[in-house]
């Protein structure tokens, strides 16, 4: 089993730089910039306006990166190593619907974690080892470059803007990194380990670990469990995508048109936060919640049981 995970991420990395690689030569000639003035602008503090050239130029890496590190390679590892895998692209609309209603469920704990997750910085656990608040704060940096990289991608009005957003921003991810995360490396995991939670579990982490963004890693790491577990009972991919799809679409939704204050409650100083900001009051987290745990019992009795019959 060790060497088809080799090869898979040999893949991913070898189409990834090369793609890269591509994306970057199309700087020039296609926006009048190299990668060198992009990496300036990404990095000055604050943007008057977000022109519409660098936006363009970012939806070109990002959406060729993407393709390269993940669609590509995971389409190709899918369909070659069929035989060791055991989710396949088999659509079936009730197992695709219900995998979008618990995420939909699952989003107010999730959006809850994720501003406890961006609090690890001035919390008492940081406060009482300074060497945890060190780390969270250069965490804190990684936070604040993707926010200024999403501001000037997102920020660009437009019927141009809006059709890239959703395809480079929402779906190519979704697609991508499902065929990668859950339709080929949590299969191979959980033969590695001989167990199916280690294999959901481990691919999560990597999942997560692989954004780079750690004051969200613990909702991120949950949502990719739920993805795993979806694919696990259904024995579909496209449960995982919609689900996934359906989560970036929300986010993109809510970035665009400020939902929550989205735009501003990422990465608040520590002057400007508050623990009790969260996004959804808790006892809407926690109803809903328990409605998705009761939806993901039934999710594994109904599709599980399916599965068997058909097989």
């Amino acid at each position: 089993m060790v060497k088809p995970l080799l090869t898979l991420l040999f893949v991913c990395l070898l189409t990834g730089l090369v793609f890269s690689c591509l994306a970057m030569a199309l700087l020039p000639p296609l926006f009048d910039l190299n990668m060198d003035e992009l990496m300036e602008i990404i990095g000055q503090k604050q943007h008057a306006t977000a022109s519409s050239r660098t936006a363009l130029a970012l939806f070109l890496i990002q959406g060729l990166s993407t393709l390269g590190f993940f669609v590509l390679p995971g389409c190709w590892f899918f369909q070659n190593h069929r035989e060791q895998l055991q989710a396949r692209f088999r659509f079936a609309l009730r197992p695709g619907l219900g995998a979008v209603l618990l995420t939909v469920l699952c989003l107010p704990m999730v959006y809850n974690l994720f501003h406890l997750n961006q609090g690890l910085p001035y919390s008492p656990l940081a406060k009482a080892f300074p060497a945890i608040k060190e780390l969270a704060q250069g965490w804190q940096e990684t936070e604040q470059s993707s926010q200024r990289l999403l501001t000037l991608l997102l920020n660009p009005n437009g019927g141009l803007y809006w059709i890239l957003g959703i395809v480079v921003v929402t779906l190519l991810p979704a697609f991508g990194e499902e065929i990668v995360f859950r339709g080929s490396l949590q299969p191979l995991l959980q033969q590695q380990f001989g167990n199916t939670h280690a294999g959901v579990w481990v691919s999560a982490l990597l999942f997560s670990a692989i954004h780079g963004q750690w004051l969200g890693f613990v909702p991120r790491c949950l949502l990719g469990a739920l993805f795993g577990y979806l694919v696990l009972w259904s024995g579909s991919l496209w449960p995982a995508i919609l689900a996934h799809f359906c989560n970036n679409l929300l986010s993109f939704l809510a970035y665009k048109l400020n939902w929550l204050g989205m735009r501003n409650s990422q990465v608040l100083p520590e002057a400007t936060f508050r623990w009790e900001d969260n996004p959804f009051p808790w006892l809407i987290a926690l109803l809903f919640m328990v409605l998705a745990t009761a939806g993901l019992v039934y999710y594994r009795k109904a599709f599980s049981l399916s599965n068997k019959i058909r097989a």
